[in-house]
């Protein structure tokens, strides 16, 4: 595997952008329920699996732990193979962070923070499904009959009342703004706030459409001027310009092209695709950007990582490595699996990182993990043979597509490479508890516990504690919000 921490990186000054590095890579709610939940689809979602751990409050999270579906699958919402840093790393983050602050005595002391955990496999619509199931209980429907009340539970009726099930106080994530969005657009109807952990998208700071959402990142109309500096810094005045179809690639390049206007930088040629797109797809772009060569040998690509790769593999197919000087912003950043194998055609590109430590408590926790232990993670063993490329016979998830015999004594240790984004992770999740704690200092003044001010919790008060909080974040850093719930860079 291609280690990004064996070659040496350079760094350039960002100017407008401190938060962010210059790395040099060398050589609304009843529409969506009539169209999620037909009959098939109610199958679909209920074969997905949840993690799900107890506590006196319970919190959401939106984790891509599988790829998004591709294009041939998005009808079907049929999620790609499973990933290790946007999605198992993750997982165990909210689990590793929780069992931080439950047995913290000074922040929530006496109360306990449980999550539920879903997939939302970097795709709107299996978000939007996942994030129905969040608030399920809210939209059960109660009717009295003659013969009584009756509980209508799947669409069947019942006489017994549906399981309890403690309501989601807040979200975190997701990570693509895209998504982010589309689940804002229903939590917000009932007053649960999301905390974004990579959402950077200019459009999510517009409190007007939404309320509820908050990020410990900063917005993107930084990173465009960041992006315009290192063009302006090599004094390239002819670009062309390439974004991934959605709400982060389209409000990013927008931002990019308002400041290079202001600028008198060119643009030969712009264009958007979908990240999922086809081989043809990539194939036309890649086309398109050829005939501006060799004048416009710069693209400046406001895109998510496998949009970058797709046109890496593009390239490949052409044979057409080093034509092209590639700017990326950070949803490529430092990530190995972006240009894993395509090395040559990512040689000299530079792309935008969000400057974060490395969390190296949480190292120590992860590489312990074991399959035979690890059972609160019900994505583990289907990571751990995708993983190590090998199968665990008789296994509900066993992998048939791998002839070694998984041990169980494989070290996670070996390739190992941290999500770049971690920091980001778990800063969220500790605004969430912070919001609580200070919501229940306030509310339940010394009461042991939850008191009933909070039972349920007000989503719309628990919002005001959040965006009011301060604290330390995991690495050191201050974490606060202005007043459109972005953490300024």
């Amino acid at each position: 595997m291609w280690n990004m921490a064996r070659l040496k990186m350079p760094r350039v000054s960002c100017g407008h952008f401190p938060l962010f590095l210059c790395l040099f890579l060398p050589t609304l709610l009843s529409h969506a329920l009539g169209n999620i939940y037909k009959r098939s689809a109610v199958q679909r979602a209920a074969a997905r699996s949840v993690a799900r751990m107890d506590g006196d409050v319970i919190i959401g999270a939106l984790f891509s732990v599988h790829h998004q579906p591709s294009a041939e699958s998005v009808a079907d919402r049929k999620c790609g193979d499973v990933r290790e840093q946007y999605g198992i790393q993750r997982v165990e983050a909210m689990f590793y962070t929780l069992d931080r602050i439950n047995s913290d005595q000074n922040l929530l002391p006496n109360i306990t923070l449980g999550c539920e955990i879903r997939d939302s496999c970097w795709h709107s619509s299996v978000a939007l499904e996942q994030s129905i199931e969040f608030i399920r209980d809210s939209l059960i429907s109660i009717r009295d009959d003659k013969d009584g009340s009756k509980w209508c539970i799947d669409g069947t009726p019942s006489n017994q009342p549906p399981p309890s099930k403690k309501p989601i106080a807040g979200v975190i994530g997701p990570g693509s703004s895209s998504v982010a969005i589309q689940v804002q657009n229903l939590l917000q109807l009932f007053n649960i706030p999301q905390i974004a952990y990579s959402a950077t998208s200019i459009d999510l700071s517009d409190k007007t459409l939404f309320k509820y959402f908050l990020r410990v990142v900063p917005s993107d109309t930084l990173q465009a001027r960041a992006m315009l500096d290192i063009v302006k810094h090599y004094n390239w005045t002819y670009v062309s310009a390439v974004h991934t179809e959605g709400n982060y690639g389209e409000s990013g390049m927008e931002a990019f092209k308002e400041l290079a206007a202001e600028e008198g930088l060119c643009i030969a040629h712009s264009d958007k695709i979908y990240s999922n797109a086809g081989e043809k797809h990539f194939d036309r772009l890649l086309k398109k950007l050829r005939e501006r060569l060799p004048k416009a040998r710069v693209v400046v690509c406001f895109c998510e990582g496998m949009t970058v790769r797709g046109l890496l593999m593009a390239m490949r197919r052409r044979g057409v490595a080093g034509e092209f000087q590639l700017i990326g912003s950070d949803g490529w950043a430092d990530r190995d699996e972006v240009v894993e194998g395509y090395e040559q055609e990512a040689d000299g590109g530079i792309t935008m990182k969000l400057q974060t430590e490395e969390v190296q408590s949480f190292n120590e926790y992860f590489l312990k993990l074991r399959l035979d232990t690890n059972t609160r993670n019900p994505w583990f063993a289907e990571f751990w043979q995708y993983r190590f490329q090998c199968r665990i016979p008789g296994h509900p998830q066993e992998n048939h597509n791998y002839q070694k015999i998984c041990t169980g004594n494989e070290s996670l240790k070996d390739n190992y490479v941290q999500d770049s984004k971690m920091g980001f992770v778990i800063n969220a999740i500790y605004a969430m508890a912070h919001g609580l704690h200070d919501m229940h200092k306030e509310l339940c003044p010394d009461h042991v516990g939850l008191c009933e001010a909070m039972d349920p919790i007000d989503g719309s008060k628990l919002l005001d504690y959040i965006l009011k909080t301060s604290f330390t974040g995991v690495s050191g850093e201050d974490i606060y919000f202005d007043v459109n719930g972005d953490s300024p860079g």
